[in-house]
């Protein structure tokens, strides 16, 4: 293992905005979100079950089962959407952080008067592109995939922020036709009186994570040779 001076250790661990922890903690989050999830649906099931047979005597069979399918409803639809559609919304705001950590570490270093967010852009995406092309000479997303499954994340997580996951509203990538076409995308789709929305399964959570976690770890390490192509030395 090559050495590495405390003050180059110092630099890349406490002065570089690194995104590691903010990501370690979504995905402790994420774990624990299932967790959570499995545990209500128990204890709300067992709740349920037992006030039924206390009141089977005074109930009538319509009655009970219009409870039942109020349980499912609130266990697999609502408690899902908002615990994993949270957990959307959560993954981009921090994806969204840290790509602005990293900007003003840059703006700061290069001393430059603007930063990522003075830029003129479409959307964040573009104004990243943008921002690091110009003052490190940096490509953000050189694989057009990432660059896909990031925009479709930051749809996903406006279409749950603006229009409560409405799959009217998700990205072109994510609308589907049927049910078993959204499922193989990693949705879940269900339906009230008025519209049609979108909840994401774990698994669908999970790999968002992943693409996240993958391209900020990449990224935030290009940037840094970028910037410090030679480590610090400790002064003798």
């Amino acid at each position: 293992m090559s050495h590495i001076s405390i003050a180059e250790l110092y630099r890349r661990s406490v002065e570089y905005p690194s995104p590691s922890l903010r990501m370690a903690g979504l995905d402790a989050a994420r774990t624990a979100i299932e967790e959570q999830l499995d545990h209500l649906k128990g204890q709300r099931a067992i709740r349920l079950y037992a006030r039924l047979k206390r009141e089977a005597h005074a109930m009538a069979p319509d009655d009970a089962e219009y409870e039942v399918d109020q349980l499912k409803s609130t266990v697999e639809e609502l408690f899902p959407k908002v615990f994993r559609g949270g957990f959307i919304i959560s993954l981009w705001s921090v994806f969204e952080a840290c790509t602005k950590d990293i900007a003003e570490y840059v703006r700061r270093d290069k001393n430059i008067p603007f930063g990522l967010q003075d830029l003129r852009a479409g959307d964040f995406l573009e104004q990243t592109d943008k921002f690091f092309a110009r003052v490190v000479a940096v490509k953000s997303f050189p694989e057009k995939s990432i660059r896909a499954k990031l925009a479709e994340l930051k749809g996903f997580r406006n279409a749950l922020v603006h229009h409560d996951g409405a799959t009217e509203e998700l990205p072109r990538t994510l609308r589907s036709k049927t049910e078993a076409e959204y499922r193989r995308k990693g949705l879940l789709v269900y339906r009230d009186l008025h519209h049609q929305y979108a909840v994401p399964t774990p698994e669908y959570a999970e790999e968002a994570l992943k693409s996240v976690r993958d391209f900020l770890e990449r990224f935030a390490e290009t940037i840094y040779v970028a910037l410090h192509p030679v480590a610090l030395e400790d002064d003798a």
